[in-house]
């Protein structure tokens, strides 16, 4: 008769823990079903509106003369500074010359959102095939104080961006840190993308001895491929260690070939706001170029030549 409380009470056990464990199945199956919603979700930033094809190339043509005029600005004001030197050489021996108005030694220019990511569409069109079987869609989005890099990743199935904040610091040195990788609207951990990281900086560096012995950068300021590559691969190993960089920006020279060549100018100020970037730029001078010339070509430890 003793043993019907004890019965009871182990029943009631059992039942309880039924129905703990339903819970936490419950719980876990709601989870999982959450974590690959957002896997799967697409980012708002990545929903941008369906411009026709003249739309585009509008907002491509508009970013394009707004780096046309950043390097021709960049070309006058070096133009100046050479008639400068040339009316002191010329006033020390009696000669007069006819004032010239300088430009401003500073250049701000904007862009939006759209006039990037049509200028980016247009440019990427001609390296295509050297991504498209990893990235499909590749796109720019920009939020306050955010640069967002996103596309499809063909390997994982998903979305993934990367998010960086720009700023000049205290020092003048460029900081673009890279707050998080995401896969979807998940946080990736970095042991996810750690390999692909690896493997590209690893090509990188065996490419990088003979960019860097290619480099070159002419009297009138405009530097080849070779040296954007090399500023470009050192400014990616920069900031995947964390560490600051020159605040120098590179202005395509040749729409039609932007990757040909390019106009070396210092970044002053880089502000972001919703769907656009605003940059503040100073021209180089000749000494200024000969020193980033020398930096791009200084080796890197763990540098080697590829085979080519």
């Amino acid at each position: 008769m003793r043993a019907f409380p004890y019965t009871r009470a182990r029943v009631r056990r059992r039942r309880w823990i039924k129905r703990s464990l339903l819970a936490i199945a419950v719980v876990l199956t709601g989870a999982a079903a959450l974590s690959y919603w957002a896997f799967k979700g697409t980012p708002d930033y990545y929903h941008r509106p369906q411009l026709s094809a003249q739309e585009r190339a509008d907002a491509a043509n508009r970013a394009t003369q707004k780096f046309l005029g950043t390097s021709t600005w960049a070309n006058d004001l070096q133009a100046s500074e050479h008639r400068a030197i040339l009316d002191s050489a010329g006033a020390g021996v009696g000669a007069t010359t006819a004032p010239t108005t300088s430009p401003n030694q500073s250049h701000t220019v904007s862009f939006s959102e759209h006039e990037l990511n049509a200028l980016f569409e247009q440019w990427s069109s001609r390296i295509e095939q050297t991504y498209s079987k990893h990235v499909r869609d590749p796109a720019i989005a920009l939020r306050a104080d955010r640069i967002i890099l996103v596309g499809t990743v063909a390997d994982m199935g998903t979305v993934a961006s990367a998010h960086f904040q720009p700023l000049i610091d205290d020092q003048g040195r460029l900081l673009l840190t890279l707050e998080s990788v995401r896969a979807g609207r998940l946080p990736m951990p970095e042991m996810v993308w750690a390999a692909q990281r690896d493997r590209a900086v690893a090509a990188l560096r065996a490419r990088l001895p003979m960019w860097q012995a290619g480099a070159t950068i002419a009297p009138n300021g405009v530097a080849n491929a070779d040296a954007v590559a090399a500023h470009l691969s050192k400014l990616l190993f920069d900031l995947l260690a964390r560490r600051p960089r020159e605040p120098v920006l590179f202005l395509p020279f040749d729409p039609q070939r932007p990757l040909s060549s390019a106009v070396p100018v210092q970044l002053t100020s880089v502000r972001v706001t919703d769907g656009e970037l605003t940059l503040t730029v100073e021209s180089m001078t000749p000494a200024d170029r000969a020193a980033l010339l020398d930096r791009i070509r200084e080796p890197v430890p763990g540098a080697t030549a590829s085979v080519q």
